[in-house]
């Protein structure tokens, strides 16, 4: 039987010795200020490393497609029983700690069942049963912050004891609940079972707060114990990677070896432009006719390191100023799509050509939205037109130290998760997307195939640019890479929320309709005018010299990247994409904005300070 095999008993007191050092490590954390946060960026980052780079794709070698829907039924079911069991407490306690109890003894019972299979030969549980190790350090920690301080050691001390014995149990029978199972069957299993280990990282249920550390101090110290997650999960998994993952590791090896000069300049352009180039008033916004605003929003849009989601609140306090909804508007959508260094990733990735007609188009269709949509609407925020005092005039020392620190640490923070998922993104499509598939799309329906994908896409300009490069490359025509990168920057949710506020929901649907119809008539154009338009290939065989150009800026920019990763610790990174889960709150209160706010307080001075013409 494999459950009494050495290693299957090893992984099973390992599991258990592990369990019990959680509640131990927060008794001398809260003792002697040790760092939890470190504790917890080093479990977030190496379950999540395991299951998204070893176990998910083994096991969709066994089960397919399927397998993503175990594995979100794993990370959101626990979530959908918490609620219901929270809405229970309200009115019996007892009854819900029985439940919850029950419950934890399942997840401890199908952890065992996870342990007992850690000896077999088949894909996906090589890791598995080490990431369900490593994952009772976070429940050990939660069982001792909820259960002991409401119920006392007694009850939290046999919490801990249940969860054991679940676990032994389920080790035990893990031959005859698991080891008969079909192929599909265990890949299911294995994907249900991984998408729990991601909910009890992702959710974290006990506090990293210790006494006189900021949250900047908490943010730093979980970056650090994430650094050390990441090394660990490079040597665990990096023999034990899936081919398809090695392939698109490569290519994303070689779109961040292409992009890096061009992003390195962008972020020193970013900053230096903002620093140096004169304010825009917002009285000068304001002036002329409609068109005449939409000119004048672009402009003032121009030289603003904003991305898709920090201009949200920017366009806001524009329409709060009493700036017309034409140049605000013209604004919203031109700031995101013609940013610097959206411009400037296009240029190694789809080259001169489709730069040249990416921008013409983006312009286009923020001057053609200011002036169609916004002549119509009142705004209904009351102008609030005072100005707060402005402080003595900087050095030309002190402001170029004040854009080095917006571009390369401001800008930095709110773009680089996006870079490395647009960048994730691509590579993936180019090792999995086949050419012969998306050719077999008429040229007409992809346009408007991808410009509906871009529309409630939440993605920046920069990070949408290598994904457009790839598809390209595979087969998509320009025109409709084109209307993604048009749509996608442009609108998202929170875009149709907040316009919905200001101004009533025909404003937004006015608003999405006319971003859909302009970016499909011009991807449609690009085609029909211009079919030479195209990305450059993606040289597979090219030898990356690390002490070339590209090589000596893809290293600065990794050292950027890993700085921000550990300047805002791994939750906060993932936050600015997926604006969920701020590392601030509770497992039952998840921040609801955490998006871009180093962005958003740039962005703000800089309209705040718009006094000069």
């Amino acid at each position: 039987m494999h459950g009494e095999t050495i290693e299957g008993y090893s992984l099973l007191l390992l599991s258990l010795l592990v369990l019990a050092i959680g509640p131990a490590l927060h008794q001398l954390a809260r003792a002697t200020g040790t760092m939890l946060a470190a504790l917890d960026g080093f479990v977030y980052v190496t379950i999540g490393g395991m299951v998204l780079f070893h176990i998910l794709p083994e096991t969709y070698h066994l089960a397919g497609w399927p397998v993503f829907m175990a594995l979100a039924l794993g990370l959101m079911g626990p979530g959908w029983v918490e609620h219901r069991l929270e809405n229970l407490a309200r009115q019996a306690h007892a009854v819900a700690l029985l439940l919850a109890l029950v419950g934890i003894s399942l997840h401890g019972f199908t952890d065992g069942l996870a342990l007992g299979q850690g000896g077999h030969e088949h894909a996906g549980e090589h890791m598995l049963p080490w990431a369900v190790v490593l994952h009772r350090l976070p429940v050990g920690l939660m069982v001792w912050f909820l259960i002991r301080p409401v119920y006392g050691l007694r009850l939290a001390l046999a919490t801990l004891l249940l969860i054991g014995v679940a676990t032994v149990l389920g080790f035990f029978m893990g031959e005859f609940a698991v080891g008969s199972l079909t192929n599909d069957s265990r890949g299911l299993f294995q994907a249900l079972v991984a998408g729990t280990l991601l909910h009890v990282v992702v959710h974290r249920s006990y506090p990293i707060e210790e006494e006189g550390a900021s949250t900047a101090a908490r943010r730093r110290q979980a970056g650090v114990g994430a650094v050390g997650g990441l090394v660990l999960m490079a040597f665990m998994v990096s023999d034990h990677l899936d081919p398809a993952i090695v392939d698109s590791a490569q290519a994303f090896m070689r779109l961040a070896w292409e992009s890096a000069p061009a992003l390195l300049l962008a972020y020193l352009a970013a900053g230096l432009v903002y620093g140096f180039m004169p304010k825009g008033s917002l009285t000068w916004m304001g002036r002329g006719g409609h068109l005449s605003q939409s000119l004048r929003g672009m402009g003032f849009g121009l030289p603003l390191p904003i991305c898709s989601c920090g201009v949200v609140p920017v366009y806001r306090s524009l329409i709060a100023r009493g700036v017309p909804v034409s140049a605000a508007l013209s604004f919203l959508v031109a700031t995101p799509e013609l940013s610097i260094d959206a411009v400037l990733i296009s240029l190694p990735l789809l080259g001169g050509e489709f730069t040249l007609v990416r921008v013409v188009c983006a312009a286009a269709v923020a001057l053609l939205v200011g002036w169609g949509v916004g002549r119509w609407i009142v705004p209904q925020l009351t102008p609030q037109r005072e100005e707060p005092p402005e402080g003595p005039p900087m050095s030309a020392r002190s402001r170029l130290v004040h854009s080095l620190r917006t571009g390369l640490i401001d800008v930095v923070d709110d773009t680089a998760p996006w870079i490395i998922l647009g960048l994730g993104v691509a590579a993936l499509a180019d090792a999995l997307l086949l050419a012969d598939a998306l050719n077999s799309i008429p040229d007409w329906s992809e346009v408007a195939l991808f410009a509906l994908l871009g529309i409630p896409t939440y993605v920046c300009a920069s990070g949408a640019t290598p994904l457009a490069a790839v598809l390209v490359y595979k087969g998509v025509s320009p025109g409709a890479a084109l209307a993604f990168l048009l749509t996608g920057p442009a609108t998202n949710l929170t875009t149709f929320g907040v316009l919905a506020r200001l101004h009533g929901r025909r404003l937004a649907m006015a608003f999405a309709t006319a971003i859909m119809v302009l970016s499909i008539l011009l991807g449609w154009g690009v085609n029909l005018l211009s079919p030479v338009v195209v990305g450059p290939a993606l040289d597979a065989e090219e030898t990356l010299q690390w002490m070339s150009l590209e090589g000596l800026c893809l290293i600065a920019l990794g050292a950027l990247f890993l700085a921000s990763f550990v300047r805002m610790g791994p939750r906060a990174f993932v936050a600015e994409i997926v604006a969920d889960g701020d590392d601030e709150h509770d497992h039952h209160n998840h921040g609801d904005d955490a998006c871009c706010t180093s962005e958003k307080s740039c962005a703000s001075d800089h309209v705040h300070h718009a006094d000069h013409d």
